[in-house]
């Protein structure tokens, strides 16, 4: 009786309700509200379901989630937009007057155009083809490299089911990681057998904005197998970080655990 009365609202039409929102509710209260208000719906969705597989799997559920970075195409998209302003409005400018600040304005402006347009066009290039392209997505040719002969892998569907089933059955989870026992899961897929080196990376970088001080903390796991081959994850707080670590002691006691600046002596990147 109960699961007859639980209501969640399956991928894709979660997505479309909370873009149809967005739109529509922005024009009224803003979209900065509208959008937060979509991300607490997605939210309650799932507080409203703990433990419970996400539909077509975790490593589905991955790619599709890649559908959510498209805001950082919003973001260059914008910076394209005011770069391409200041440059394409210099081009149709008198330039015999012009000195030395006017042309390097010139200059980067019409640099940072050209590389914000690329960005943009990257970003929304692999968040769609991951979403709705799974078997290209970086997932699936992560679990792929970890196999024996990767040009012989299965199909999409078979991957994924393979990890899927140990994470359901032994995952621990640690953030956006879940450890089971023969599978590492993150943004990239890790064969537990063939981890060779461990590498936490908790760093604060440092940079200047117009003056200003800005300062950002990045948290990532980094993972060599015996390829050399390199499986990286984004976490969100250092203690998953240090949790996960510490896991992966136990279950991989004989790979080399380090900090991430002595990752280099070791990985080759492919």
């Amino acid at each position: 009786m109960d699961e007859q009365k639980k209501f969640y609202l399956k991928w894709p039409w979660n997505w479309v309700v909370c873009g149809v929102f967005v739109v529509g509710a922005g024009y009224f209260i803003g979209y900065l509200w509208s959008a937060l208000l979509a991300a607490l719906f997605l939210w309650l969705q799932k507080k409203r379901h703990p433990g419970e597989v996400p539909q077509g799997g975790y490593c589905l559920d991955r790619t599709r989630k890649r559908l959510a970075r498209l805001v950082w195409s919003a973001l260059y998209l914008f910076l394209a937009a005011g770069c391409g302003v200041v440059f394409f409005m210099g081009l149709g400018e008198d330039k015999s007057a012009w000195g030395l600040k006017d042309w390097a304005i010139e200059i980067v402006s019409g640099g940072g155009f050209a590389i914000f347009v690329l960005c943009c066009l990257y970003e929304t290039y692999t968040d769609l083809r991951d979403a709705f392209f799974p078997a290209k997505s970086r997932l699936a040719r992560s679990i792929r490299s970890q196999l024996p002969y990767p040009d012989e892998a299965p199909p999409v569907e078979e991957l994924f089911a393979m990890v899927d089933r140990d994470i359901q059955e032994n995952g621990q989870w640690f953030g956006r990681v879940a450890i089971g026992e023969e599978w590492v899961f993150g943004d990239d897929v890790s064969a537990i057998s063939r981890i060779r080196g461990v590498f936490p990376r908790d760093e604060i970088e440092v940079h200047y904005n117009n003056g200003r001080r800005q300062s950002t903390r990045i948290i990532e796991l980094y993972i060599v197998d015996d390829r050399g081959q390199v499986q990286s994850t984004s976490l969100r707080k250092p203690g998953d970080l240090q949790a996960a670590v510490d896991c992966l002691r136990q279950r991989v006691p004989g790979a080399r655990f380090a900090d991430y600046s002595d990752m280099g002596s070791m990985a080759r990147q492919e």
